[in-house]
């Protein structure tokens, strides 16, 4: 049954999610049994190997139970999730084997990697997009994400088409799901998508409501996942044939600079900043639209607050590391969302300025190139009413008081 005061389904999901009521439980339909997948896997793709990663497999189980157990996934869930686990199991067989086969792949250096964070819904998507411009970084293309291998020539494989499931089969499920987000197989795309096959990453408990990892009974590391984020770089660059500087997303990063400055020494940091109530009830309905895309036991109101403390929470985090010395504020730019759209040549210039980046001519007249041919609202005005999720402006303000202090943010209408 459809959650009062949320999103109808399209006709032909709602036709096929009734499957799972007409047998019973949509489990009994897909499976998404931890052993049964692995073996799915391993035999698609002829390798046994999924890599010496202390832990990994122990958060894939406790992931498969979580799914299993808690997420209480619908049909199109289940196919979804199933088919992103088992492309992500393939992905690390042989990336794995990759890398036996060239050992030198993960003895290169990832040199100066620019990141782009700050909170959902403050410009992230549209600045990445923009800096991908920038012919000096190379950003990581949807397609390369899902399917890095299937890039190298003589293999066959059509990535790009490969990809569009994962990429532009979402607004499918969800057309209003374009309006908060455009994903397209081409475009540049956030870390969570090549992190996924390190099964404790920031992308599972996104697209799904499990829980953090320690609920799942699984170890909390994000060394481990930038050990594999690193490694997927290490691998684009040996696929391309010569090092790059990259560019890379996600909003996630704001929570584990410390991990992200330990991997990357010399990485630059781009945070955005936007009023908090603009971008939490935002960020509260796209999690609320992900889960429902998943899901028919979605609770509106309850995502909202979750939002409200993890962001809280995060910003006073990052104020505080960044106030310490824990990590490196000299690498660390700040833009404010206003800035970057009332006039975003001279934002990024400033933002390249002072993190020691070239801004050249040609990227001064890229943007605004770009910009023209994609205007705010161009797949329609993302539209959430933040007291149905939860919020209450002037609490969210309250609580964000000095975080809006710290960083002169204009508050909006």
């Amino acid at each position: 049954m459809e959650h009062a005061g949320h999103l109808p389904r399209p006709d032909w999901v709602r036709r096929v999610n009734l499957f799972g009521a007409a047998v019973g439980d949509p489990a009994r339909m897909v499976s998404l049994d931890a052993d049964e997948m692995l073996a799915v896997a391993a035999e698609s793709v002829g390798l046994s190997d999924f890599g010496d990663e202390p832990g990994w497999e122990a958060g894939y189980r406790a992931l498969c139970d979580a799914l299993n157990e808690e997420a209480q996934l619908n049909v199109v869930g289940r196919l979804s999730t199933r088919g992103e686990i088992i492309r992500n199991l393939q992905n690390r067989l042989r990336m794995v084997d990759y890398w036996r086969a060239n050992p030198e792949t993960l003895a290169a250096d990832v040199a100066a990697p620019v990141f782009v964070s700050g909170p959902p819904r403050t410009g992230t998507t549209i600045l990445l997009e923009l800096l991908a411009l920038d012919p000096n970084l190379r950003g990581v293309r949807g397609y390369e994400a899902h399917f890095p291998l299937d890039t190298l020539p003589g293999t066959g494989a059509d990535a790009l088409a490969c990809s569009e499931p994962e990429q532009e089969f979402w607004a499918d499920i969800q057309p209003e799901f374009m309006t908060m987000h455009e994903l397209r197989s081409d475009l540049p795309v956030e870390c969570i998508h090549f992190c996924q096959p390190e099964f404790r990453s920031w992308h599972w408990p996104m697209m799904h409501s499990i829980g953090d990892l320690a609920s799942r009974g699984a170890d909390l590391d994000f060394g481990a996942v930038y050990r594999w984020h690193k490694n997927f770089l290490r691998t684009l660059q040996h696929i391309d044939g010569d090092p790059a500087q990259f560019l890379l997303k996600s909003p996630a990063h704001m929570g584990t600079l410390p991990d992200l400055f330990a991997a990357y020494p010399d990485a630059r940091v781009i945070l955005t900043h936007r009023d908090p109530i603009r971008f939490l009830g935002s960020v509260a309905n796209l999690t609320t639209t992900l889960h429902w895309m998943r899901s028919d036991s979605v609770i509106p109101s309850e995502n909202g607050p979750v939002m409200l403390f993890i962001y809280q929470m995060m910003m006073d985090m990052v104020m505080g590391q960044r106030a310490s010395g824990e990590v490196p504020d000299n690498q660390i730019a700040d833009l404010l969302f206003r800035d970057l759209v009332s006039d975003p040549v001279p934002a990024v210039r400033a933002v390249y300025d002072h993190l020691g980046l070239e801004f050249s001519d040609e990227l001064a007249t890229a943007i605004p190139a770009y910009l023209a041919d994609k205007p705010k609202d161009k797949f329609g005005k993302h539209v959430y009413d933040p007291a149905s999720l939860g919020l209450d402006e002037s609490v969210v303000r309250d609580q964000f008081t000095d975080y809006i202090a710290h960083h002169n943010i204009p508050l909006e209408d």
